[in-house]
């Protein structure tokens, strides 16, 4: 009976245990849209051609765990039903945003002190086709006077408003994901659906 109520305990300790540490080893990473430039990106041989539109929002990653958090790279996952071999994008810049300055860091390995979080700006690359670029046309015939090949064009909620079947085709299906290590070895791979 002893040996009975031993084993009973300890698989009810075991469970709490294994309960306990799966709370605390959370990470939570959430998006939002935030009210900063979006940038279309000109071709240097002809300036009424857009290459790129760059999306900005706001990454937290919040480490609820008990035990500090590394994760190895953040990534940018575009439309996977656009059949291109580039997804719809390429890559992604990281940067940190304190007193209305965007810093752009590099992305790789990044620790996450426990009980903490990191904020980060992303700004998304998505491919413009010349069907597409007809959109941009008013932003395009500004920017003859000024011969910039990167533009302004407002905010993602001024875009939205203006062009919102444009923005859904563009961003359809997106995901951000963020690498894990668990200690030297890859972990768990974070991903959560991108929405503006």
């Amino acid at each position: 009976m002893n040996k009975l109520r031993i084993l009973i305990l300890s698989v009810i300790t075991a469970t709490l245990i294994s309960c306990n540490g799966n709370s605390q080893n959370n990470v939570e990473i959430s998006q939002q849209t935030v009210e900063l430039p979006i940038f279309i990106r000109l071709a240097r041989d002809n300036n009424n051609r857009i290459i790129t539109m760059q999306l900005p929002a706001k990454i937290c990653i919040k480490n609820n765990s008990s035990k500090e958090k590394t994760f190895l790279r953040m990534y940018y996952n575009y439309n996977k039903t656009i059949p291109t071999e580039r997804k719809g994008g390429f890559g992604m810049n990281l940067f940190t945003y304190k007193n209305d300055v965007l810093s752009k860091i590099k992305n790789k390995k990044t620790k996450i002190e426990k009980q903490n979080e990191l904020n980060y700006i992303i700004y998304s690359a998505h491919f413009i086709d010349s069907l597409q670029s007809l959109k941009f046309n008013s932003y395009i015939k500004n920017n003859n006077l000024l011969n910039k090949d990167t533009l302004h064009i407002g905010t993602v909620t001024e875009f939205k408003i203006k062009h919102k079947d444009l923005f859904e085709k563009l961003t359809k299906n997106d995901s951000i994901s963020i690498q894990f290590l668990d200690g030297k070895k890859l972990g768990e791979r974070v991903t959560i659906p991108v929405e503006w």
